[in-house]
């Protein structure tokens, strides 16, 4: 069964399962993060999986995956542009489809927990710390998690998207 990419008004799109998504993840990402707060806030780990995922509070005050560390007002701004280019972008790109929806929603309700933390908080909260040794990835949140699913459903979306504008392209060529 294939997903149809069709045109919807802008109105439209900006639905209440659109928000409900982006709203859900927001809190969830809140949640866990007041509850990694108390749970991990005196320097305490919590060994999840023996060493390859464990809990610990690590405040994040750069980007990314603690790229550039000790700038959060540069990323807090770039943040907030990220956010309402994501909700123009959204709103006015004419091709709409249940997965690009999902994805831009992941996204932003991600970037609303991480925004919402610069602002409260002396950094961005991240406390999922995985790896095997001295091989770790860096620590993260469920913020970061929904925005990379997001990023990754987006790529799905437009693959998707051009996959079906070649295929109108060749039965246009062909008649």
């Amino acid at each position: 069964m294939s997903e149809q990419i069709t045109q919807v008004p802008w109105k439209e799109r900006f639905s209440l399962r659109f928000f409900t998504i982006m709203i859900l993840i927001w809190v969830l990402d809140m949640l866990t993060k007041y509850w990694a707060l108390g749970a991990l806030g005196s320097g305490k780990t919590i060994s999840v999986i023996g060493d390859l995922l464990v809990f610990r509070l690590v405040y994040n005050t750069g980007g990314v995956f603690g790229t550039f560390q000790g700038n959060p007002f540069i990323f807090h701004v770039l943040t907030g542009i990220a956010i309402v280019f994501l909700l123009l972008y959204y709103a006015k790109t004419p091709d709409y489809s249940t997965t690009f929806s999902i994805a831009i929603s992941f996204v932003l309700g991600g970037a609303l927990g991480n925004f919402t933390d610069r602002f409260f908080r002396p950094g961005v909260v991240d406390f999922i710390d995985m790896g095997i040794g001295s091989y770790r990835w860096p620590t993260y949140n469920l913020a970061d998690a929904f925005i990379s699913i997001g990023a990754v459903l987006l790529l799905f979306s437009f693959a998707k998207e051009a996959k079906q504008a070649e295929k109108v392209k060749t039965n246009h060529e062909k008649s």
